[in-house]
């Protein structure tokens, strides 16, 4: 009975795997990034001291096409990017609601803020409510924010003021970080804008 001897691999298939496994391992892992700065940012001018005010923020509608795990770009007139290489640490739905919140409390000096879908533990005197009707990117040059906002009774739901904006944000450097950047400005901006109108209405 004969009896085959193995032979082990010689560099030419060594290196032939070693290429395979660079040409078909895995990709790169992507870089992930969200609205919310890593840094304690010195808070803008706060427009009221509302401590009794209680507010909702949600639910809020953003455009479809950037409504995924990637980051979504503008391209020419009407086409988009998506960046599989470049993604939202988390949800963008929930980057936004939480930044508005957080801006919200900070202008108009209240801890009292709920955000959507989590109930309150506090009287709601206000619920905002954002459509985002546009939320567009170009890298290196502008961020675009088109949104709709409506502020309603936390007692009846019924709307007490509708309104809609438009903001543009120029994007400092091709660096995504300054992408990213641009749109948490742009989004800070309409939630100036919302608190200015808050801090007139009474806590009802």
């Amino acid at each position: 009975m004969r009896t085959q001897r193995l032979r082990a691999p010689g560099y030419g298939s060594l290196l032939a795997v070693a290429l395979a496994a660079g040409c078909f391992g895995a990709s790169p892992l992507p870089d992930y990034y969200t609205l919310n700065a890593a840094e304690v940012e010195a808070p803008a001018p706060a427009l009221a001291s509302r401590p009794e005010l209680g507010l909702a923020v949600g639910p809020i509608e953003i455009p479809r096409y950037v409504d995924r795990p990637e980051l979504v770009t503008r391209q020419g007139s009407h086409g988009l990017v998506p960046w599989n290489e470049h993604r939202w640490g988390g949800s963008l739905r929930t980057d936004i609601l939480r930044a508005v919140a957080s801006d919200l409390g900070a202008l108009l000096g209240t801890l009292h803020v709920a955000v959507y879908p989590a109930t309150a533990r506090f009287p709601v005197h206000y619920r905002v409510l954002i459509d985002f009707l546009d939320f567009d990117a170009v890298p290196g040059k502008s961020v675009a924010l088109r949104a709709r906002w409506t502020v309603a009774s936390g007692a009846d739901g019924k709307a007490l003021l509708v309104e809609e904006a438009s903001f543009a944000e120029p994007v400092a450097s091709p660096a995504w970080e300054d992408l990213v950047a641009a749109e948490r400005a742009a989004l800070g901006r309409l939630d100036r804008a919302i608190a200015e109108k808050l801090a007139d209405l009474p806590a009802r």
